[in-house]
């Protein structure tokens, strides 16, 4: 039984390009504790997370989740599988290239044969590949895990989403696979474009339907419930996966009960991951959001988004890592955290045009 926690959110990135790195600690009645990683940012990332481990005295990690093959998501994990101090017991992956169930029959191009996807996926991949290789060596291929709906880790980590269609068609959709290429054969892109600011009026604030990239929708989304309260963990997550996600877990009867307090806005706090349908469904009372110091320069988070929550949830409270090393929640514990001060509405927001 789960009588203590802390879930820190680490500050990834120290300019304007971010990521996700997630520790929880859990505690039962013996002060016995449980560790899970939810992504690990960059390689300075994994440092920061060893260390903070070593401060606790803590060298197992119960169960690390890698979300989606992003670098910034990634390349932390695979310094933790480096670290000879560590025992890792579970690593919970994606690995496209051995368990998308794309073959051949896919493409129209008689050219495309099973192993040659199977070779661009691993080429595309690379991140993703070699942290399978070291965890491999680390604890085995059996100690990696196909990440599973409805698989629950721990009495209070449930994986919501992708299911496996989501997951296939959006790999179907990236720049990952042959489907992608235009009819001059370049590899399609999206682009991030900088966009300027127009003042902000409460109320009149169009929403444009966007999407984020296909890769984006393959992350895995999970709920975490915890003795006070239930937050939603959802990485890097489109509007497609958040839906799947809320979809499951009203089906199921032991999780439809299970209200979202802590929302964690996703993709850094991009405007195209979410949609305001969707905010005023999860009806979460604090959001977090992961971005670096310089991030909101690249509308992570976006203007626009931090005022629509605000709209709709105008007593919602929302939290970033932008000033902070971390941010934490935590129950039953005495961490001496420094409060912080939620985010007010911008007086502006990006402009569509």
């Amino acid at each position: 039984m789960i009588n203590a926690y802390e879930i820190r959110f680490f500050q990834v990135g120290n300019a304007s390009k971010g990521g996700d790195a997630i520790l929880i600690r859990l505690l039962d009645e013996y002060q016995r504790p449980t560790v899970i990683v939810v992504d690990g940012g960059y390689n300075e990332t994994g440092e920061k997370i060893i260390a903070y481990l070593k401060k606790l005295n803590i060298s197992v990690i119960d169960l690390v989740i890698n979300t989606h093959p992003d670098i910034d998501h990634i390349s932390g994990l695979i310094r933790l599988f480096e670290e000879q101090s560590l025992t890792i017991k579970k690593l919970i992956m994606n690995r496209p290239w051995r368990d998308s169930n794309i073959t051949a029959d896919y493409f129209a191009d008689s050219r495309i044969t099973d192993k040659s996807i199977n070779q661009r996926m691993t080429e595309a991949f690379k991140k993703a590949y070699l942290l399978e290789q070291k965890a491999i060596s680390k604890i085995g291929e059996n100690n990696i895990i196909h990440p599973v709906v409805g698989n629950n880790y721990f009495d209070c980590l449930t994986i919501l989403s992708p299911s496996k269609d989501l997951y296939r068609t959006k790999l179907l959709e990236s720049d990952k696979t042959p489907t992608t290429l235009d009819d001059n054969g370049n590899t399609k892109t999206f682009a991030k474009t900088m966009k300027k600011l127009v003042q902000y009026i409460k109320g009149f604030m169009y929403w444009k339907d966007e999407d984020t990239t296909p890769i984006n929708e393959t992350s895995i989304v999970s709920l975490l419930c915890m003795p006070d309260k239930n937050y939603l963990l959802t990485a890097d997550a489109g509007k497609n996966g958040i839906k799947e996600a809320l979809d499951y877990k009203d089906s199921q009867f032991n999780l439809a009960d299970k209200p979202i307090a802590v929302l964690q806005l996703p993709h850094h706090g991009s405007r195209k991951n979410v949609t305001p349908s969707l905010i005023k469904r999860i009806k979460a009372e604090k959001y977090v959001i992961s971005c670096p110091p310089d991030g909101l320069d690249c509308h992570h988070p976006s203007r626009r988004l931090v005022n629509m929550v605000l709209e709709k949830k105008p007593e919602a409270r929302i939290f970033t890592t932008a000033d902070c090393c971390c941010f934490v929640f935590c129950h039953n514990l005495n961490l001496q955290l420094t409060p912080q001060t939620p985010m007010s509405a911008f007086d502006e927001v990006e402009d569509y045009d």
